[in-house]
């Protein structure tokens, strides 16, 4: 089963095309009900051409981790660090925002977090991820302290570690409660880490002491 213009695709088009069907199967069956059968049909991709690249489902799902490591790494690369931390997170909030009102997205986060519960290589990967996203985002932390742009000096990790757990905790109250106004929290929470740390204006060490 091949679908028009797939021979010619290069190998990282087909890679993209078959976890971007994976996702969609996923999205509407969920991991354990999701068949390899049906991800070969939504890519227009015969079993043989689909494994591969992909020889498992758990590869899948690990592309898929990774796939999102990579964009937000990507985004965390554009981020205005020199204004400040609050800036550098409004930046991330409002990427993650976007996450948020995706409901698909939402869906597959879920069934993401709940496979890592119980596959122990799916764990590996998300653990592995957020390890490099953390550490990521405790460099900025540390840039600010060092800049004198926030007060706190609490330890860069800890910090990051926290400030990914409570957005971790909003996707997941995100998944049952359509009520919930996700911008209005988070802008709230903004403010509360503003204050936490003592955000204010870049300066250098010299000019703090």
């Amino acid at each position: 089963m091949k679908s028009a213009g797939t021979r010619n695709r290069t190998y990282p088009e087909r890679q993209e095309a078959i976890l971007k069907a994976a996702c969609g199967v996923f999205v509407r069956d969920g991991f354990h009900s999701a068949s390899m059968k049906d991800i070969c049909a939504a890519a227009g991709m015969s079993p043989g051409s689909v494994y591969r690249y992909y020889p498992s489902k758990d590869a899948l799902i690990e592309a898929l981790i990774a796939s999102d490591r990579a964009r937000w790494l990507s985004a965390m690369d554009e981020i205005p660090v020199a204004k400040g931390l609050l800036p550098a997170l409004e930046v991330l909030a409002e990427i993650g925002l976007r996450d948020l009102e995706d409901r698909g997205f939402l869906k597959l986060w879920v069934e993401t977090t709940a496979e890592a519960s119980r596959n122990r290589r799916v764990a590996n990967r998300l653990s592995e991820s957020c390890r490099v996203l953390q550490d990521r985002l405790a460099t900025l932390i540390r840039s600010a302290q060092e800049t004198g742009s926030i007060e706190s000096e609490t330890d860069p990790q800890t910090l990051s570690c926290l400030i990914f757990a409570a957005f971790d905790g909003l996707i997941l109250r995100a998944t049952f409660d359509r009520d919930l106004d996700v911008r209005a929290l988070t802008r709230s929470f903004l403010d509360f880490i503003g204050r936490a740390v003592g955000a204010r204006s870049p300066r250098s060490r010299k000019a703090a002491r």
